[in-house]
């Protein structure tokens, strides 16, 4: 349906106030300063970078349901990348990669239901890394790592920044707690993320979420999942999420079944698969917004961006 005209001024107005918000220019800063010390933190530890893809016929196949975005092309449908998951672990099929990782902008055209979490976009850029022959204890720790290492260098170079933004300088966490999803499950309801998201004063991992095909799951625990996701604390939610990858043919194929994944769409990563195997990896994806939503305290990400990607709202450019 088209806008009638005072909607399209009133959307205008709505727009422009977005853009000539005067905190941000410094929100901007915070963010160009994680990805400037994420690029020197991923170099110093050795990884490679990899360009992002926009388009592939495959693409994260998400455990949430979001509005599909497939073109045609060439005589096949093509999906805009949700996440880079795929292309990690068969990148990493290279034997000469050990590690890599990837600015990615990703599209999730998100339903209604997400517009007013505070956390969703339907475009955004996560940093996607993933490590040949590594487990997750490994991914949680270079996390950990990584955030302090970022969280220094901010202070370092925009304190000024930051004590405007939020009233102090970063901390660094000695203490990243671990809960597995059914316990606090059990103890808080099925609204435990965001309620000990809330009375957390430190990031936090969750482990074993039951979730998409590739999240492995443990051999010796059927039912068990070799995932985490970091829990930003004071309310802010979820800020990474990651796992050690189903690499094995028949594994991949149970798992698929179990969530219900087309087999047909993924019938040449299934190809490889059996027949040239792939690599045993494992990764995550960050958030670049959410990170500095967290960090510059802000109510809704969608005041990280300079043109609003916020879910369902109404937008001219």
């Amino acid at each position: 349906m088209e806008l009638s005209t005072l909607e399209e001024t009133t959307t205008l107005e709505t727009t422009l106030g977005h853009l000539r918000r005067p905190l941000l220019p410094k929100v901007l800063q915070v963010q160009q300063g994680i990805v400037r010390a994420v690029h020197d933190f991923m170099f110093k530890k050795g990884l490679t970078q990899l360009m992002p893809l926009m388009l592939s016929p495959i693409t994260d196949p998400l455990n949430h349901g979001v509005v599909d975005a497939t073109i045609g092309y060439a005589d096949r449908h093509w999906s805009l990348t949700k996440s880079m998951i795929f292309h990690k672990q068969l990148a990493l099929l290279n034997p000469a990669l050990q590690s890599l990782y990837i600015v990615s902008p990703n599209v999730r055209l998100e339903f209604s239901d997400r517009a007013g979490t505070g956390r969703h976009l339907f475009e955004f850029t996560q940093i996607d890394f993933e490590f040949k022959d590594k487990d997750r204890f490994y991914v949680m720790e270079f996390m950990e790592e990584l955030v302090n290492a970022v969280f220094a260098r901010l202070n370092a170079e925009i304190p000024e920044v930051l004590l405007e933004l939020r009233g102090e300088l970063l901390p660094q966490y000695e203490q990243w707690p671990v809960y597995r999803t059914e316990k606090l499950e059990a103890a808080l309801g099925p609204d435990y993320e965001r309620i000990k998201s809330e009375e957390a004063t430190t990031p936090f991992w969750l482990l074993n979420h039951t979730r998409e095909f590739y999240d492995k799951e443990d051999p010796a625990k059927p039912g068990t999942y070799l995932n985490y996701d970091l829990i930003w604390p004071d309310g802010f939610g979820e800020g990474l999420s990651g796992a050690e990858r189903e690499h094995e043919y028949h594994q991949i194929r149970k798992r698929m079944a179990q969530v219900g994944t087309s087999q047909e769409i993924f019938k040449h990563y299934l190809e490889v698969a059996r027949e040239e195997g792939l690599p045993r990896t494992a990764g995550a994806g960050f958030g670049v917004e959410r990170m500095t939503r967290f960090i510059c305290r802000l109510k809704d990400v969608d005041e990280v961006t300079v043109f609003s990607r916020k879910p369902y709202a109404a937008s001219l450019f």
